[in-house]
């Protein structure tokens, strides 16, 4: 195989793989972003039925505020601020889950 040939297989590799890893990414974003969402809209629904105690109910809506923070991940265009936001919502599910769990 000539050189140049190889060289030019060796770029197109590196695209695919490139575009591989971008939707690999794109993916693991959303499923976290839309389980957070669902969450979110599960914890809600507990409490318009009315199964929340006045002690888990902060932990309810810090879980709400996750779910939110998930879905605002969608509207943001800047990468890094969507990260950053996505972090955010990560960050206040689990505060949520754990402090829902801590007072039970």
């Amino acid at each position: 195989m000539p050189e140049e040939e190889h060289a030019e297989a060796a770029e197109v590799y590196r695209e695919s793989v490139a575009r591989l890893q971008a939707t690999a990414y794109r993916n693991l974003r959303q499923s976290i972003a839309l389980a957070t969402i669902v969450w979110a809209v599960l914890i809600a629904l507990m409490v318009v039925t009315g199964d929340v105690t006045a002690a888990r109910l902060p932990w309810y809506a810090a879980s709400i505020v996750g779910g939110a923070l998930g879905l605002c991940t969608y509207a943001m265009r800047e990468p890094r601020v969507r990260l950053y936001v996505l972090f955010a919502a990560v960050a206040f599910t689990v505060a949520g889950v754990v402090g829902v769990f801590l007072v039970d």
